[in-house]
């Protein structure tokens, strides 16, 4: 028997059951619905309706800084210290309202803003805001160069007196120390007596380590405050056979001396010389800033609250 014409028919119905199957498969909705998204899937459409985001011009402006009275806004201050500040403003203290701004260092954001405006401001511009009229009435009391200094100050330079240069001279009384520190010379042994009415400053001073007192001061130096002719009969006493003709010629060799610190404490006490050492602030620039803001709370205190 010839097994070809079997064989044909077997391969012409497998052939037609794989094409059964392959119509029910593409037929299934799960199929036809993944070839529409193939085949009809669109671009979606850009919107070309303009933004409603409010442009930054029609925002509210952002408040800085705490109030200080209806008009005036303060930074760098919490609402202690801020009731504070508005004691000493009631009480007209501009000797502790001074002390307040250097310790704190608060920021007035109008009083500022319109002292940098008046420092740009010709004549015959527009009549001022009602705050620029405010800090003008402010300013009626001040000297003119108080004034001056108002206006003319930078309030971003560099600033000197800090915290820690305030409590080396004496916290509250800064003004008197370091009035002090500048009217003497620096570097120079000064002999200042216990009933000497500076002699509080000048102790304050030395535990400050602003000034050096006693043993702390080489002896060269402390041997300055003798006169010439006390210098060299200090040297005839110790049989230093020299003629000194210039000051530190004379104290500089006597202090290789043994015995000239001994000769120095029968004339002074030791612990009643004190020399002042330098410091590393400019002083002329802390004097001006320190005028600054004297004149500062000066305005200040003119404050109706």
């Amino acid at each position: 028997m010839n097994p070809v014409p079997l064989l044909i028919v077997m391969g012409t119905i497998l052939t037609l059951l794989a094409v059964q199957r392959w119509l029910i498969h593409i037929g299934s909705p799960r199929n036809k619905n993944l070839h529409k998204e193939n085949i009809s899937q669109k671009p979606k459409k850009v919107s070309t309706q303009p933004s409603t985001i409010t442009p930054l011009n029609q925002r509210p402006p952002r408040q800085r800084g705490r109030k200080l009275t209806e008009e005036l806004s303060v930074t760098g201050l919490n609402e202690q210290n801020i009731n504070s500040l508005k004691i000493l403003i009631d009480k007209q203290d501009t000797v502790a309202i001074n002390t307040f701004l250097a310790f704190n260092r608060p920021g007035f954001v109008e009083i500022d803003a319109c002292l940098v405006q008046l420092r740009r401001q010709k004549e015959n511009e527009a009549p001022p805001s009602s705050t620029q009229a405010l800090l003008i009435k402010l300013l009626e009391p001040l000297t003119k160069t108080e004034r001056k200094l108002l206006i003319g100050f930078n309030p971003k330079s560099t600033r000197l007196i800090s915290q820690d240069l305030i409590s080396r001279f004496g916290d509250h009384e800064f003004d008197l120390y370091f009035g002090h520190y500048t009217a003497y010379p620096q570097s120079v042994t000064l002999h200042i007596p216990p009933l000497d009415p500076n002699r509080k400053i000048l102790e304050y001073l030395a535990k400050s380590r602003i000034a050096r007192k006693g043993r702390h001061i080489p002896l060269n130096a402390r041997l300055t405050v003798l006169k010439m002719s006390q210098l060299r009969q200090m040297a005839k006493d110790l049989n230093l056979d020299k003629k000194f003709t210039r000051k530190q010629t004379a104290t500089e060799a006597l202090a290789t001396v043994p015995g000239a610190a001994v000769l120095l404490s029968m004339q002074y006490v030791i612990d009643d010389l004190f020399m002042l050492m330098p410091i590393k602030e400019d002083i002329i620039l802390v004097k001006h800033e320190w005028s600054y803001l004297q004149a500062y709370a000066k305005m200040l205190s003119g404050l109706t609250l």
